[in-house]
């Protein structure tokens, strides 16, 4: 012995690196993503609740008459067709084709637009606004927050846009364009049941 006290120290672990190109369940924004959507879920289906609650309680429900169904049901073919364009940028970037990435990306934003511009004429042709009475209330709270859902998928969309034109996407690099499309999807489809507890519910069983 040398007389001085030997110190053992654990070897320090390799430190282990982000794959920058980890897509789907192997990336972590792809599980944040997933997590988000859980959380927004939740939050419409209260909405949904409380719109059925409401008319358990309120004879006459609603007080308006039902709302008309052109605009919102071409909103709806609108939306549906955004899913396909974003849909096929998604399928583009992992077949490598930067052309249908872009295509797909500017398409799912004109789609936006025109859903926003329309969502606006027909708020703006409603005689009753928030805080008018419950029903006011919880109609406006629905499609302004489905709104600010479909303004956030166009905003993060043009991004997208942006970094597609720059070339950042690639056939192994596109998890930005994938959990973007996981996002965008679910905006379309929270949609259909807004739709049918808003506009075609009032019109069932009299």
């Amino acid at each position: 012995m040398d007389g001085g006290a030997r110190i053992v120290t654990a070897a320090s672990p390799t430190p282990r690196l982000l794959d920058t190109n980890a897509s789907g369940p192997g990336a972590n924004i792809w599980w944040g993503i997933v997590g988000l959507i859980a959380v927004e879920i939740t939050v419409f289906a209260a909405l949904i609740a409380s719109y059925y609650y409401y008319q358990v309680l309120s004879p006459g429900w609603p007080p308006e008459s039902p709302p008309p169904l052109l605009l919102p049901t071409v909103n709806t073919f609108v939306l549906i067709g955004s899913s396909i364009a974003i849909a096929i940028a998604d399928r583009g970037i992992r077949d490598g084709r930067q052309g249908r990435l872009r295509a797909g990306l500017v398409a799912s934003i004109l789609f936006a637009i025109a859903f926003l511009v329309l969502k606006g004429m027909e708020l703006a042709d409603k005689d009753y606004h928030w805080d008018t009475h419950a029903y006011g209330s919880i109609v406006w709270m629905m499609l302004g927050l489905h709104s600010l859902h479909v303004l956030s998928v166009l905003l993060k969309s043009l991004v997208m846009a942006v970094l597609a034109f720059r070339g950042y996407f690639s056939e192994r690099r596109y998890v930005g364009v994938q959990v973007n499309g996981m996002y965008w999807h679910f905006v379309v489809v929270i949609w259909i049941p807004i739709y049918i507890t808003l506009y075609l519910s009032p019109r069932m069983g009299g």
